[in-house]
């Protein structure tokens, strides 16, 4: 239909045309952009600013690869990785594994976010899907970045996170909530609170890229991983 010139001619409807200003839809467009903007800017300069702007996907490989490296960069444990295959593992869920001196296989879940920011103010970090039953994993690895080139690296044992079969996050001050119609997932949100909570329960671990602590950075990932 074209709908020049046919104000007129509109069906009846309970609502009304209400237009608050001259050419509105450039008043919209230019609004929402600067809203995009200011999350861009954000970003400007930061070690991760190419990273979140890669899709969703990307930035999970990125991140399960990027703990790949540091663990074989700082320490000995022998990780392996096996990119897009842990969709098909028939022994749980998980992205990085290895071989303890018993024999025995050493499962890692590893759950990447950067900061979400929304009209140009930072929040926090979401994680999508973070299953908890049924012993899915031994170890959860949380990589949480921020624009000010400091990441924090959070490692959780599967029973300092699920209690009952149920996700547990008391340890970060937080309640755990199971995804609407998804048994045995969750959603897992950190706010810088809950990042300070786990420092201070010596599970997480904040790098900064201008002023490392790398040996510190290794005893940290032998202490929670090597065993």
């Amino acid at each position: 239909m074209n709908w020049l010139g046919r104000v007129d001619a509109l069906p009846f409807s309970c609502h009304t045309i209400r237009i608050k200003a001259t050419n509105p839809m450039r008043s919209i467009v230019t609004k929402l952009n600067e809203s995009y903007k200011q999350q861009a800017s954000y970003w400007s300069g930061s070690v991760f600013e190419d990273v979140v702007n890669f899709s969703t996907d990307y930035k999970g490989k990125w991140g399960e690869e990027l703990l790949r490296d540091i663990i074989k960069d700082y320490t000995d444990i022998p990780v392996q990785w096996d990119e897009d295959s842990n969709t098909s593992n028939d022994d749980g869920v998980y992205d990085l594994f290895w071989f303890l001196h018993n024999g025995k296989k050493r499962r890692v879940e590893v759950k990447t976010s950067g900061r979400t920011v929304a009209k140009g103010k930072a929040i926090g970090w979401q994680h999508e899907n973070v299953y908890f039953s049924d012993d899915k994993w031994d170890k959860l690895v949380f990589l949480d970045y921020d624009a000010n080139d400091v990441i924090y690296i959070t490692v959780v044992n599967y029973d300092q996170l699920v209690k009952d079969n149920m996700i547990d996050l008391s340890l970060f001050g937080k309640k755990g909530h199971q995804r609407k119609n998804e048994e045995g997932k969750a959603k897992v949100d950190f706010s810088m609170k809950s990042i300070q909570r786990g420092i201070d329960a010596g599970v997480t671990f904040k790098y900064d890229f201008n002023n490392p602590q790398d040996e510190q950075l290794g005893l940290f990932l032998i202490n929670k991983l090597g065993n």
